[in-house]
Order: C-alpha cells, then sequence, then structure tokens
C-alpha cells in the first residue's frame, strides 16, 4: 500500500509530543456533520488533520489539542457525547507522556 499525504492539511502524529493531547474523529467512518454539531455544541472548532499510520493515512476532525495539563474541562462531556452518536473506533483520545515538572 502507498501512503501519501496532502499538501494542504496540516499532520499530526499517531502519538502525541511528550506533555501533549489531542482528541479528533476519523472523518472517513462517521456522519461529518454530525461531528461538527456535536464540537460546536461543546465549544470546539474542528479542524481537518491527517493522520499517518504504517497502513496508510486518515482524515480527522481534530476537535482540541494542547498541552495534558490545559485540557479542557468539558473534554469528558464531549467524549461521551461522541461515543453516544457516533462509531467508537473513530474516536482518537491520545496523549504523548507526562513530562516531569
Amino acid at each position: 500500500m502507498v501512503t501519501a499525504t496532502l499538501e494542504d492539511i496540516k499532520t499530526i502524529t499517531t502519538i502525541p509530543e511528550p506533555g501533549m493531547r489531542y482528541l479528533s474523529v476519523n472523518v472517513g467512518s462517521v456522519d461529518v456533520g454530525e461531528v461538527w454539531q456535536i464540537a460546536r455544541s461543546k465549544g470546539f472548532i474542528p479542524e481537518l488533520v491527517q493522520i499517518p499510520f504504517r497502513t496508510g493515512t486518515e482524515i480527522h476532525a481534530l476537535l482540541w489539542s494542547g498541552p495534558i495539563d490545559e485540557t479542557p474541562a468539558q473534554i469528558e462531556d464531549t467524549l461521551d457525547a461522541l461515543a453516544d452518536r457516533i462509531e467508537n473506533d473513530a474516536i482518537r483520545y491520545a496523549s504523548g507522556a507526562w513530562t516531569a515538572v
């Protein structure tokens, strides 16, 4: 299989940098409108990104990314809302290693 990246779409890594976290949804297996609706209702503005894997590249709606200790309080509610309404395997909530302060 050939893996290609799209030049005009931001690329994020499968595992965030140490101390970082992100929440995204694979748009290839969900209703994109529903993901956008859930995200916006929770205060997030999705951004299309690509994540290269060994088996290919996935296009995701990135709902949030940033330092672990700055994770928004509503992230758990957003995860619950997503899990209730879309395919759970499409949700990616990834964290890099914790860093020492």
